[in-house]
């Protein structure tokens, strides 16, 4: 009886050292931890000690940074969402290859919108335009990427295709011509068309079709390594197709200078460049590349699309059907 009654004390000791530390009892009394940052649930918790110990109610004790993520009620929410919106602890900008804060920027959003509503009932119809204005912002930044994309995808086409007929001769009208609208007006044999062979007018049928075949040759070369130079050098981001990237930046990866403006530019010049050299490429796919630099470009100029990275992310999916 004795070796039993040591054992159940002995039990009983790691439970009184533990729940000492926390509370006296559960009849009411005063935490012992009250006022250095924690907190007790109304509902009791159970712990066991290991087998062959009772089981005895405890009460679960929450800190208070966890009762600052996970407040009672949805007004509290409200509170603390707003208070990391305009406080001190605002999102740091985010660095290079690294994930957005989906959770932080809508509720950065969801808060705008609500300031911005407030706003339109309290001014009357000022309001209600600042509303329409704000609203029609990304349909502003889209409609500027479809004729951006109407524009460049009709240079690319005519500056591609005046460059491959410009390997084989040149417009005797006009040298900016290409061999479609030089022949515009002909019907059989077209005379303001001129070879490169023809320059030499000899008499040997092979020297001319090796000087054709050495300008051809030469072109495509000289074509190829333009557009080589100048994505090493200027825009990396600027090489292949580039759709496999978007998809990842849509999921919410950060790569900076993918979409920006030096590797529009490049991309641009180095698809008809590459094209006209008689690569094996084409220059659909690096369309959506470009329509979505055009995207993120054109949405630097409305100061609220440019801070939330998930609008951002919205009309690129967007613009890639460009």
């Amino acid at each position: 009886m004795s070796t039993g009654n040591n054992d159940s004390r002995s039990a009983s000791s790691p439970v009184s050292a533990v729940s000492g530390e926390h509370s006296h009892s559960l009849d009411g009394h005063q935490s012992d931890d009250e006022g250095s940052g924690y907190d007790s649930d109304d509902v009791p918790w159970f712990e066991d000690f290991g087998s062959g110990h009772s089981i005895v109610p405890m009460r679960r004790i929450r800190s208070s940074q966890e009762m600052l993520i996970q407040p009672s009620s949805g007004s509290d929410m409200d509170a603390i969402t707003g208070w990391l919106y305009n406080g001190p602890l605002q999102r740091a900008k985010y660095q290079d290859f690294s994930t957005i804060d989906w959770i932080y920027d809508n509720t950065k959003a969801r808060h705008y919108n609500s300031d911005l509503r407030a706003r339109a009932r309290n001014n009357g119809r000022l309001g209600k335009l600042e509303l329409l204005a704000d609203k029609s912002k990304p349909w502003l930044v889209l409609l500027a990427v479809g004729f951006a994309m109407g524009l460049i995808a009709t240079c690319v086409s005519v500056s591609s295709q005046w460059l491959i007929d410009i390997k084989h001769g040149h417009c005797r009208t006009g040298f900016y011509l290409n061999r479609r609208f030089c022949c515009w007006n002909a019907d059989d044999v077209c005379m303001d068309w001129v070879m490169w062979s023809e320059h030499l007018h000899t008499s040997w049928r092979w020297v001319e079709w090796l000087l054709q075949y050495m300008v051809f040759m030469l072109d495509a070369i000289l074509f190829a390594a333009i557009s080589t130079y100048l994505v090493t050098e200027y825009a990396p981001y600027a090489a292949g197709q580039g759709i496999a990237e978007i998809k990842t930046i849509m999921s919410g990866f950060m790569m900076r200078k993918f979409l920006g403006l030096r590797t529009l530019c490049i991309k641009c010049v180095g698809i008809v460049l590459s094209v006209a050299s008689g690569l094996s490429l084409g220059k659909e796919g690096a369309m959506v590349h470009i329509a979505c630099c055009c995207s993120n470009v054109f949405a630097r100029v409305f100061k609220r699309v440019k801070g939330n990275e998930v609008e951002r992310r919205e009309l690129l999916s967007a613009a890639s059907a460009a």
